[in-house]
């Protein structure tokens, strides 16, 4: 049941990649920005009290580690994803990590082709490699998330049969 429920997650979180990346430049401009605007409003101390123009400047001014932080984030949340698939399959974890890892890293690819087809877009190859770090990271705090609970469920089966 637990692989049904991630490849269906999985399958919607490819689609909400997909449709981020299909945003035209100056759609996802204007979506950065909105997030910068509010990252200054939550930790910029009077940001409120800056003129428009201070605001948006401090919201050019984050917006390439914007973009690059959610290119790792959203492929964090794709590698768990799809070590939530995988895990527990008869293979070594290992085994298990780096093809969660090579799957992920492989959407990112052809996600940065389908961006080469976006007016105003690019495809790039630093992407791909920082899509893949985000995606291992994921893979990672997946792996370590489902040691501990399978873990833990299996000391709490051994207390039970302890106690009949």
């Amino acid at each position: 049941m637990r692989r049904k429920i991630f490849i269906v997650l999985t399958i919607i979180w490819m689609i909400v990649i997909f449709v981020f990346s299909a945003k035209e430049a100056d759609d996802s401009a204007r979506a950065s920005n909105e997030v910068g605007l509010i990252i200054g409003t939550i930790f910029v101390p009077g940001f409120e009290d800056k003129s428009f123009e201070e605001q948006m400047e401090f919201a050019d001014m984050i917006d390439h580690p914007v973009r690059k932080t959610a290119h790792a984030m959203e492929y964090a949340i794709l590698g768990f994803l799809v070590i939530g698939i995988i895990y527990g399959l008869k293979l070594r974890v290992v085994w298990q990590a780096i093809i969660a890892w090579a799957l992920s890293t492989l959407y990112a690819a052809s996600d940065e082709f389908h961006q080469t087809f976006v007016v105003g877009r690019s495809g790039e190859l630093k992407d791909v490699g920082l899509d893949s770090a985000g995606a291992l990271a994921g893979v990672l705090v997946g792996i370590l998330i489902f040691k501990m609970y399978y873990n833990r469920r299996a000391k709490k089966k051994e207390r039970e049969q302890l106690t009949e």
